[in-house]
This record gives C-alpha cells, sequence and structure tokens, in this order.
C-alpha cells in the first residue's frame, strides 16, 4: 500500500481485501486535515477526554499517547489517535487562540510572520481601495511610525526619503481640504524648497523658496502684516518715495549728480521724468542712464538677482567705473553671478521706465520688499540730510522753518550751534549752505529781521554732527538770532 504525496492518505491496491476500511481510513484523515482546524497547538499531552473527530498539533517533547509524535498533527477517531506528520505549507485555524499558522518546514508559526516579507506588491489598500494613481492607499484616523531603538537593535533615528527622478521633476507633500490642493512642501520643479498655499485649490501662491545653493530662504508673496523687515532689497530707496532734493518735472543730472535719492546719474548724464504709480513712483530715462549705487558693506558676495517691473534695460557692475552690455530684465529676474563681497556694487538702468527695483542675494527672485517711508527715509539719511522741510527744496529762500540758529548777542565774538544729523552718516559729510532769505547772501547765516547777513564757518565735522559758527563783526548786528540752512552728502 502506498500513500499519496501531500496529506499521507492511504491508497487502495489492487484484489484488495477490506477496500471500505483505507477508503474510509482516507477519508477520515482527510475530514481532518482539509481546512484543518485544531484545539490547540503545543499539546504536550493528550487530553484526558477527547472527542470524536478532536485534532491536536503536538508539541516539540509529546508525553503519553503522543511520544513519539512530536510536532505531528494528532486526530481522535474510533476511541484512537491517529497521526500525521506536516508537510511546509499546511495551514492550520486554532480554535483556542483564533489565529491561522502555517507549517514552514520546521514548525508552525503565526500566518503573519510569514507575510513578514513582501516585494513587488502592485496595489496595497489598508482602510481603502488601492489603484494604479495611489498604489499604496490608506484611510484611517491615525498613523504612527517610530525610530527602531538602539536597544531594539536599531539606532533610534528614523528618516523618510522621498526621491524624484531629476531636477525639474517634483518631489513634494501635498495637503488637501475635501479633496482639493491647500499647501504643498517640497521639491517642486526644481531643487530649491518651496512651500506654496492656495484657497481654491487652482491658483497657488509661493509663500517661501530655500535657494538650494545659499540656504537663503525667499519669500515670494513678501512678508506678513507686522512681520519684522527683513531688508532684502538692497537697492535705497527703491520706490522712489524719498525725494529730499525735490526735484520736480523734467529732471536733467550732469554725471554723477543725483536726483531722487539713491539715484544718480551715469557717465553721460541723465534725463528723466517720473509719475506715481499706484502706491510707487515710476522713473522714465529718456536719455542717459541713472545709477543705483550700493556701499560695499551691504555686498556680502555671491549670486545676486535683480528685477523690476519697468521697461529699461540694466547692467550690473563693481567699483567706480561701468563696464559691461545691458541687458533685458526678465520676470525670473537677472542674475549675477560671482559678486566680490565688501565691494561696492552699481545697478545701471538705461533709457525706459524703472518701476519697482529689487537687488537682492540669491538667484531665485521674490516679490518686492515694500518698506515704510518711517524706515526708507533714515536709510536714505545716512547718505543725505537737509534741515529744511523734506517737502522744501534745498536753495536760498528755503525760509526759517528747521533751519540752524545762532543767537548773537553783541557784535564781538564767536557764536555757534550744533547741528546733529537725524541719523550717523556714511562718512564725515560735505556741506552746502544756503540762506534763509533771498534778500541775503547766498549761503550766509542771515538774521532774523532780514537785514543783515554773514559767511559760515565749521569746526568738528563728524559722521553724528557739526558746529557751526559766526564771527560777530562780520558786519552783524547785535541781541539778534541768525540763521542758515545746510545739506550734509555722504553720498556714494
Amino acid at each position: 500500500m502506498t500513500d499519496t504525496i501531500r496529506l499521507a492518505l492511504p491508497l487502495l491496491e489492487a484484489a484488495q481485501a477490506q477496500k471500505h476500511v483505507t477508503h474510509n481510513e482516507a477519508l477520515i484523515a482527510l475530514d481532518a486535515l482539509a481546512h484543518l482546524s485544531v484545539r490547540s497547538r503545543n499539546q504536550a499531552a493528550p487530553p484526558p477526554a477527547p472527542a470524536e473527530g478532536d485534532v491536536y498539533l503536538v508539541a516539540a517533547a509529546p508525553s503519553g499517547a503522543f511520544v513519539g509524535h512530536a510536532g505531528a498533527v494528532a486526530m481522535f477517531h474510533g476511541g484512537g489517535w491517529d497521526f500525521r506528520m506536516p508537510r511546509k505549507g499546511w495551514r492550520a485555524y486554532v480554535e483556542g487562540e483564533n489565529a491561522l499558522v502555517v507549517f514552514d518546514g520546521e514548525s508552525w508559526i503565526d500566518a503573519g510572520l510569514a507575510l513578514r516579507r513582501l516585494a513587488h506588491l502592485e496595489l496595497l489598500g489598508l482602510g481603502a481601495t488601492a489603484d494604479s494613481t495611489n498604489p499604496l492607499s490608506v484611510k484611517a484616523n491615525g498613523a504612527l511610525f517610530a525610530a527602531l531603538e538602539a536597544g531594539e537593535g536599531g539606532t533610534g533615528h528614523l528618516r523618510f526619503t522621498l526621491n524624484k527622478e531629476s531636477a525639474t521633476r517634483t518631489v513634494s507633500q501635498l495637503y488637501q481640504s475635501n479633496w482639493s490642493g491647500r499647501a504643498e512642501t517640497g521639491l517642486t520643479g526644481d531643487d530649491n524648497f518651496h512651500v506654496k498655499v492656495s484657497a481654491d485649490g487652482a491658483a497657488w501662491k509661493e509663500a517661501m523658496v530655500v535657494d538650494a545653493a545659499t540656504g537663503k530662504p525667499n519669500f515670494p508673496s513678501g512678508v506678513g502684516e507686522g512681520a519684522p523687515l527683513s531688508f532684502r532689497n538692497r537697492l535705497r530707496n527703491a520706490n522712489f518715495g524719498v525725494n529730499q532734493r525735490c526735484v520736480s518735472g523734467t529732471v536733467t543730472l550732469a554725471a554723477g549728480a543725483y536726483g531722487h535719492d539713491g539715484v544718480k546719474a551715469g557717465a553721460a548724464g541723465v534725463t528723466y521724468t517720473f509719475a506715481a504709480n499706484g502706491a510707487d513712483t515710476a522713473i522714465t530715462v529718456t536719455a542717459g542712464s541713472i545709477i543705483m549705487p550700493i556701499e560695499p558693506a551691504l555686498i556680502e558676495g555671491g549670486a545676486y538677482v535683480l528685477t523690476h517691473a519697468g521697461s529699461a534695460q540694466a547692467r550690473i557692475w563693481q567699483g567706480t567705473s561701468g563696464a559691461g552690455a545691458y541687458a533685458n530684465v526678465p520676470t525670473a529676474g537677472l542674475v549675477a553671478l560671482g559678486l566680490s563681497a565688501n565691494t561696492r556694487t552699481n545697478v545701471e538702468f538705461s533709457a525706459g521706465t524703472v518701476l519697482r527695483p529689487q537687488f537682492e542675494p540669491g538667484a531665485v527672485a521674490t516679490a518686492f520688499e515694500r518698506r515704510t517711508h518711517a524706515f526708507e527715509l533714515p536709510f536714505c539719511q545716512r547718505y543725505f540730510q537737509k534741515t529744511c522741510p523734506q517737502g522744501v527744496m534745498p536753495a536760498d529762500g528755503a525760509g526759517f522753518a528747521g533751519a540752524i540758529a545762532v543767537n548773537i548777542y553783541n557784535v564781538t565774538g564767536y557764536y555757534g550751534a550744533l547741528w546733529r544729523f537725524a541719523t550717523v552718516m556714511r562718512a564725515a559729510p560735505t556741506f552746502v549752505f544756503h540762506s534763509t532769505s533771498a534778500n541775503g547772501v547766498a549761503g550766509q547765516w542771515r538774521n532774523g529781521s532780514d537785514t543783515a547777513s554773514s559767511p559760515v564757518a565749521t569746526i568738528g565735522i563728524g559722521d553724528a554732527s557739526v558746529a557751526l559758527y559766526v564771527n560777530g563783526g562780520n558786519p552783524m548786528t547785535g541781541a539778534n538770532i541768525y540763521y542758515v540752512h545746510a545739506t550734509a552728502s555722504a553720498e556714494i
């Protein structure tokens, strides 16, 4: 007699007597082994009162009637025990544990452990249906990823790696509300780190871009209300809102002369007009060029990008002599690489309109940095200051408002006054003086009764103040107050 290969069921032989016995034995074994269900596993000794049809998995060191059948499947029928040795791949349901086990060729293990190594799965859904778009789908109220600790054989670290094919591809995390995108973080279209948001899932705004080369963050949509000024834009008075010299109409300047604060004529001079453009002023160059110089201390070196909303071409150069061709300024910005640190840098615009120019570190252009007038004016006064009110042109006949005053007691002796600058200037400045009255001698003290003038002298010139004095008797009248206006320039 021979047995079947997998279940070891007895086979009938030719001319065998009592075939029904062999046949019934095979059916009883098949009934027990097919859809195998056992009372318990690791059963060391036979139970005292087994029921017909009970099945157990025998332990490794059995006793009693189980001796010699370690690891076997023990089936009770006909008042006795029948044993079958399991084959690799047999499965059994353990009733006492509500568990499914698999025989791996040596022992019975949990079916879940048999699946501990999965590879090349096409779809996997946890609480959800996976599909070709989302081959891994999870629908749950929580998910936990914990590092394998050192005491458990791990390192205690946990790192997620998200990889993309190339720099122009995207690898990101998308956050949705009711299946509509609201925020995204990652490398979207380049190797810089992006943070962007959307109110409707269709139109997106960049909140922050961290440059991959420099690590510097840029804020394309600007900073929130009340946020500190970041001073990304190294150009002074970039909205042209400060006009201390009170230039007006069509402005014509000789080479190197200043018009609006932070704006001077190029090597061939300049003619320009200006007009309001929303909250800003636009300058239109009709002849020559304008230069917006940046002092050395504001340049860290490396890459910088220039943007503006006008039509004028631009060039970027360092030092005191302009060089290089003008070029269009694209929406993404005109990038200058390898600028030297702590070196005077110049942004020069040729004919056309200049609106909201911005020159900032890095190669990624951001939204125009709008600085308040209360911030920009002291920045401009680092280079140029005047005593007459901001809306009054510094010139002879500017009136007494804001003028420096000296009280003269008699016509002999020296009298003086201290002009403390509104802010510390870039360097010790040079001065131009203006008479308060059009009737006085140009650039001299003028008395309050508008009848006498006297020359101005300076002493103790510094970057924070200067002393002005007068020599009584040049000619002067006693018991009078003399006034004078002044400008101080420490321009680049």
